[in-house]
Parts: structure tokens; sequence; C-alpha cells
């Protein structure tokens, strides 16, 4: 499967929109998506956080969500690069 190329600012809008509609996100505002390197041909970016936070066992129910879009979105090549280098962003 084939992803789709997406830039940060498009994958943290296409996250946010789609886990709105899991329990637990709805008050969601905020997504931090961090590059990450692939392994095995996994994804190259992370939800790395949300605001407001959210429950575990919410982010445990929407896991298989989360690696759908894993699944279906890779983050720009330039942009995941730019990440590599930089220290981990936190909110």
């Amino acid at each position: 499967m084939q992803r789709e190329i997406r830039s940060q600012a498009q994958l943290r809008d296409i996250c946010l929109q789609t886990l709105k509609g899991c329990q637990g996100f709805e008050d969601v505002d905020e997504i931090l998506i961090q590059p990450r390197d692939p392994h095995a041909g996994g994804a190259n970016w992370t939800l790395a956080g949300f605001r407001p936070r959210v429950a575990n066992n919410a982010l445990r129910a929407a896991r298989t969500t989360i690696q759908e879009l894993q699944m279906a979105y890779q983050l720009d090549g330039a942009e995941a690069a730019i990440g590599k280098g930089c220290d981990r962003k936190t909110f």
C-alpha cells in the first residue's frame, strides 16, 4: 500500500479530524506530529502529544485508528529530514 505524502500541517489536520470521532478525543484541539525513523517500511511520523492531554485508556482504544492513519499517510520527506536533527518537542 502506498502512503499519501502530506506536510506536517496537513497530517495534524487529518489526524485531528479523524481522532475527534474517537471517545476521549472530543476536546482535543492540538496534535503534535513528530518525525521518526521508519522501521521496516513503517511510518516516518508519530503522534507525540495532544492538547488537552488524553487519558491512557482513550489512547489505547484509538490505537487501531492511529495505526491506520500511519499506514495511509507519510510525512513529507523534507520535513521528516528536518525533524531528525531537532530535539524532541513537547507541549
